[in-house]
């Protein structure tokens, strides 16, 4: 396994970014259980999970809180994971560009200094709690470069998180840069799933497949099961689940396991690129 910290220049943010990345290159773990796992050649990639942190979190917040890394190695999958501040992955009017960073300019970037794939069919993305409002976001405004997004806990309805009185001054603090005191910057084309999963509808092009799930006990569960309801019956492939469980990394964890074991489309090696 290598555990690489990135820092590098966002012309989108104008300014520096870190960026942790995952590659499952062979390990004493490997060795140990007779694994063949080898290191890439010039003609094979990575496919690549792109992470989404929670609010007020990092870069670093899957790699404190989660089991990534035996995630990335078992099942032979880059993972990148990024910093998006308190944006929700938006591009956020005075404060930067958020969503194109994070779907245009940072995989340009790393597919250019990785071997990670950059066809649509290699490429997912996912994240917990805000995170999963973004990784929905980019999959279903950008739906040419993921086959598949995950939501893990998600606030896919963002203005619902006012109605949660101890996270109220978190959520004006961020919605009065997000969509402006005067609600001047809101979009819904941009803000709403729902809106986002019309235009997609309408647009003809390939659906990504949506993953969601949320515990029973979580404080967000009303802000992620009603969209996800209303995506479902709006024709969109949402495959969704719940159980016991709050907001916390004892739920998100194991959920995350789950899905980059037995969810996503993975070929569980590399992929091929003809010369």
């Amino acid at each position: 396994m290598a555990l690489i910290e990135s820092y590098i220049y966002s012309e989108t943010l104008m300014r520096d970014v870190s960026v942790s990345v995952l590659l499952p290159l062979p390990s004493i773990t490997n060795a140990e259980y007779g694994e063949g796992v080898g290191l890439p050649s010039d003609d094979h990639k990575y496919q690549t999970l792109w992470l989404v942190h929670s609010a007020t979190g990092d870069h670093t917040k899957f790699i404190r809180g989660s089991r990534i890394e035996a995630f990335s190695r078992a099942n032979k999958m880059a993972v990148v994971m990024m910093g998006v501040d308190n944006s929700f992955g938006c591009n956020v009017p005075n404060i930067g560009n958020y969503f194109d960073y994070i779907t245009e300019e940072l995989p340009k970037t790393l597919q250019a200094i990785y071997p990670l794939s950059d066809r649509r069919e290699d490429n997912f993305i996912g994240g917990t709690s805000m995170g999963g409002f973004a990784a929905f976001m980019a999959s279903l405004r950008k739906p040419e470069k993921y086959a598949a997004a995950f939501s893990i806990s998600g606030a896919l309805a963002i203005e619902e998180l006012e109605k949660i009185e101890s996270v109220r001054p978190w959520y004006i603090n961020v919605t009065n840069a997000l969509f402006g005191e005067n609600r001047q910057y809101y979009n819904p084309h941009e803000h709403d799933l729902q809106t986002m999963a019309e235009d997609l509808l309408q647009s003809n092009k390939e659906q990504p497949a949506l993953y969601a799930c949320c515990g029973t006990e979580d404080m967000y569960y009303r802000a992620g099961y009603d969209v996800i309801q209303a995506l479902r019956a709006k024709g969109l492939n949402v495959t969704y689940e719940e159980g016991p469980g709050a907001h916390d990394w004892d739920y998100w964890d194991p959920q995350l396991g789950h899905i980059m074991r037995n969810w996503l489309p993975k070929k569980g090696d590399l992929v091929h690129f003809k010369k």
